[in-house]
């Protein structure tokens, strides 16, 4: 019994066996095209600009319509290929370079369509950095707030040619600053980081200098945010420790708002502790070269300049004895400040009840005798009008504008002041003005522009359409070169400008 179930089941599989031999080349075959992708193993691509790369594919006399192509990219970091994503879909690839300098692959899939077959072909990948010392320009165009990055020969010596970067922050972080813009700023600690930060009044970012791509959202800096309205930012370093850390402070809605960017102790901008219940309103101007204090502030209610001592975090007045000045009593609001010639803080005062404009300079890297200059202003045309100002450090510079003139005022010789450009074209209005001051503190001490160069920004409200005009100064005494004008268009309308370091 057991030797018929056997048979039973060995007859159909011997049948079967014997029938697939004897069909044996009965069944048509068709070879697979032999696809073979010709390009470089290896490619260095520049950031912020556009590679067009074009695939040399032999299908082996197969038609092109039965294949379809993908290109997609991914870092070669830890965990890269988890943010793999697809740039193009033709033999040519056409991708703005987007991503931060690095490492990458790239890889080429061809695919035929009919017997879903892939060849691949695959790339290793450079991307270098394009991003240099350069002016930033913050605006708002179109209803859009980002800022350009301009490179040029003009002021630097690392390009050699001139070069703008549009939209650098949507570019570099695939989204839109929220807001209108509001502060624009550039700083760094030697060996520790090198950051960019922008605000708007509906919040911000601070970004990598290198690589403009965002390392915090302003939300998470702040306390809260619903009370955000920025004035102004200021950076001071603790420069006897350049490269351990600096000091960052906010101005926002006439509060001062101060951030240590090497301490632990606290993680957002923080306000001072106010002394016996103390009020103020924080002026937007501050000064920033100081060492005895871990902040000044000058106080637009009482007038004065106000203190945060090191290590209590106290906000208190500024009480020292001073022969020119009361500097807890100054009765004026402070309509400009800014640090310049022998590191001193220039400040324009404007006395609360005569309008009388006062030019102090000031050395608060001292604990007396702190004043060092009281300068009458009433020789000064336009000065009441004067929306902009710059003050130099190489020597006793200290410039204003209007809407369409600039004049110097001589405050250590004829003290007064001398209209040294208007402006040519009747349509448009000044909307800033710097003297490019790319040398800061007791660590970066030459550069072949430094203090040489007048920057104004513009706009023609009919246009729409704003500029930057450069011009060559005399360091010593802030003559214009008019001839040397060098002009950068396309902008929209100019909120604010400033230094991005090189990295260093």
């Amino acid at each position: 019994m057991k030797k018929f179930i056997y048979l039973f089941f060995l007859l159909p599989l011997m049948l079967n066996l014997a029938a697939c031999y004897d069909d044996q080349g009965n069944y048509d075959y068709t070879d697979l095209p032999d696809v073979a992708i010709k390009m470089q193993d290896t490619l260095y691509v520049t950031q912020f600009k556009t590679l067009e790369l074009t695939a040399d594919v032999d299908l082996d006399g197969a038609p092109e319509s039965d294949y379809e192509y993908s290109w997609r990219i991914w870092s070669n970091g830890v965990a890269g290929t988890y943010a793999q994503k697809e740039i193009g879909n033709g033999k040519h690839l056409t991708h703005e370079v987007i991503e931060t300098p690095g490492s990458y692959t790239l890889l080429l899939t061809a695919t035929n369509k009919k017997t879903e077959v892939k060849t691949y072909k695959q790339i290793r990948l450079t991307v270098q950095g394009a991003i240099t010392e350069g002016w930033m320009v913050l605006q708002e165009k179109e209803g859009k707030t980002d800022f350009d990055l301009i490179m040029s020969p003009y002021f630097s010596n690392r390009v050699e040619n001139d070069e703008i970067l549009h939209n650098v922050y949507e570019t570099a972080n695939g989204e839109t600053l929220e807001g209108r813009g509001v502060a624009i700023s550039g700083y760094f600690c030697i060996g520790r980081y090198q950051d960019v930060v922008v605000f708007t009044d509906k919040g911000g970012a601070r970004l990598s200098a290198i690589t403009m791509q965002k390392t915090f959202d302003v939300s998470t800096l702040v306390r809260d945010i619903s009370s955000w309205k920025p004035e102004r930012y200021i950076f001071w370093h603790y420069y006897w420790s350049p490269g351990r850390f600096g000091y960052e402070a906010v101005v926002s809605n006439g509060r001062f708002y101060i951030y240590n960017t090497y301490g632990t102790d606290f993680t957002t901008y923080t306000e001072p502790i106010l002394e016996n219940g103390m009020t103020y309103k924080a002026s937007p101007y501050a000064p920033t070269w100081f060492d005895y204090y871990n902040g000044i502030l000058y106080d637009e209610i009482g007038g004065r300049f106000l203190v945060v001592e090191k290590n209590t975090w106290i906000l208190r007045e500024l009480a020292t004895p001073e022969e020119l000045l009361n500097l807890g009593n100054m009765h004026a609001s402070l309509r400009y400040m800014e640090h310049g010639y022998r590191n001193f803080e220039y400040g324009l005062f404007e006395d609360w009840d005569t309008k009388e404009l006062t030019l102090c300079a000031f050395n608060f890297d001292v604990k007396n005798n702190i004043v060092k200059g009281k300068y009458s202003a009433d020789n000064c045309p336009e000065l009441k009008d004067a929306k902009y100002f710059a003050v130099g450090a190489l020597g006793p510079v200290f410039l204003y504008a209007t809407d369409r003139n600039i004049y110097r005022y001589d405050y250590t010789g004829t003290n007064a002041g001398e209209k040294l450009y208007t402006l040519a074209k009747a349509d448009e209005k000044i909307t800033g003005m710097k003297i490019f001051k790319p040398c800061i503190d007791r660590f970066i001490t030459s550069h072949p522009y430094n203090n040489k160069v007048l920057i104004l920004s513009t706009y023609n409200e009919s246009k729409k359409e704003g500029k930057i005009y450069m011009y060559y100064i005399n360091e010593a005494n802030g003559t214009i070169d008019i001839a040397s004008e060098k002009v950068f268009e396309g902008f929209g309308e100019i909120l604010d400008m400033a230094y991005n370091y090189p990295k260093y």
